[in-house]
């Protein structure tokens, strides 16, 4: 399987969960304005991430600051050092609220 495009943070999410709720296994490759970073999913759990020179959730959850995100799925059997141990539904949760606080913030009245 290969999938290529560009999404908004939100579909990305749903990208992400498509990928893991499949259980599917490959590389997640993303670019943010022309910074490249991987997303590790084997077997339809998020075991590593890299972006911006960082590991783990911490590179994860960078990511998901930016508004648009050009990426590419490979699917194959690409095993690395795993970094992260949460379940990719807790991920995708915490991604979830992590996004919902920072709308709700883009749109209180104090930053309007």
């Amino acid at each position: 399987m290969f999938l290529e495009g560009r999404l908004e943070t939100l579909d990305f999410i749903t990208l992400i969960s498509f990928l893991t709720y499949s259980n599917k296994t490959g590389i997640l490759e993303i670019s943010i304005n022309h910074n490249e970073g991987l997303i590790f999913i084997w077997n339809g759990e998020i075991y590593n991430v890299y972006y911006n020179r960082k590991w783990g959730k911490d590179a994860l959850f960078e990511i998901m600051l930016y508004g648009y995100i050009d990426f590419c799925f490979i699917e194959g059997n690409y095993k690395g050092e795993r970094r992260i141990w949460d379940s990719s539904e807790k991920i995708i949760l915490e991604l979830l609220k992590d996004y919902d606080e920072r709308k709700a913030f883009e749109l209180s009245p104090i930053n309007i």
